[in-house]
């Protein structure tokens, strides 16, 4: 069964900015802190900056939604292990519950991936890059959706940001909204990355298409220093139009420790099938 593989997915990352120090946000009489542009847009350069590796070993528990039947099911107890290295490459492995076979293996070079499902004598092939869902949600698997909720980029080049003080009965956030420009000159809302007014820390962050539509909804918790480096201890990742849910917690995770190229080396067994996936419209 490749159903705990559904849900395992990754995403790509960004660019280094300069750095500078982070000014203290100030208490208000509300117990909320305050914080402006500047100061939030330093906390998320700073942090994706501190993060050239990472070894992570994880329990994974994904939930998938069929929106055809209504249907939900949970997968619980997978245990799993990823590792990445700056600039994008990234890998995932995910083992069975109880026996801990291997489930899925997968790595990507920010460009294309690499798919091995064990069960299915499977192996796909593909660019990252995807302009159309296929009907088969296993060809759905890309490496950048878990990626890009790992670590969170500061606004690129071509790239704008804008604050907004959002509060509602649940509580009080900052948000960035990071403004890209478009073709044709038309801005448009890519990302919206949230911070509790309460701790200053990252909560949420949302990717959005071009059409305005949400592609990836993550959110953070149990954020815990490893030397330099700031990394949370829980993600949330949901992917609405892909049908899935997938809880995220770091058991153990090691940052910045040498990682070769060979450890994301994923070569096409012997005996299995071959498939290659088509990123754009057209092949």
């Amino acid at each position: 069964m490749w159903v705990a593989a559904l849900a395992i997915l990754v995403l790509s990352t960004g660019c280094l900015v300069r750095r500078r120090k982070i000014e203290r946000p100030a208490r208000t009489h509300a117990g909320l802190l305050t914080a402006g542009l500047d100061q939030l847009a330093e906390t998320i350069q700073q942090r994706y900056q501190a993060i050239e590796t990472l070894s992570a070993t994880v329990d994974l528990e994904p939930t998938l939604i069929s929106a055809s039947k209504g249907e939900i099911a949970d997968f619980k107890d997978v245990r799993g292990y990823i590792l990445f290295r700056k600039p994008a490459w990234i890998r995932v492995v995910a083992l069975y519950p109880i026996v801990r076979g291997t489930a899925l293996d997968m790595v990507s070079d920010g460009e294309n991936f690499r798919l091995h499902l064990p069960a299915k004598s499977l192996f796909l092939i593909g660019p990252n890059r995807q302009e159309r869902r296929s009907p088969r949600k296993l060809e759905n698997l890309r490496p950048q959706h878990l990626l890009e909720a790992l670590l969170i980029r500061p606004p690129e080049n071509g790239e704008q940001a804008m604050i907004e003080n959002w509060s509602d009965d649940s509580g009080s956030s900052y948000l960035i909204h990071v403004i890209r420009t478009a073709p044709g000159g038309r801005p448009r809302l890519a990302r919206k990355i949230w911070f509790d007014r309460v701790s200053i820390e990252i909560t949420r962050q949302q990717v959005f298409e071009d059409n305005g539509e949400v592609a990836t909804d993550a959110r953070y918790a149990g954020w815990e220093r490893h030397g330099a480096a700031s990394f949370p201890s829980y993600i949330l990742l949901a992917r609405p139009k892909d049908g899935y849910e997938l809880a995220i917690r770091f058991l153990k995770t090691a940052l910045n420790d040498p990682l070769g190229e060979d450890k994301f080396h994923l070569p096409e067994p012997p005996g299995v099938k071959v498939q290659r996936v088509e990123g754009e419209d057209g092949g």
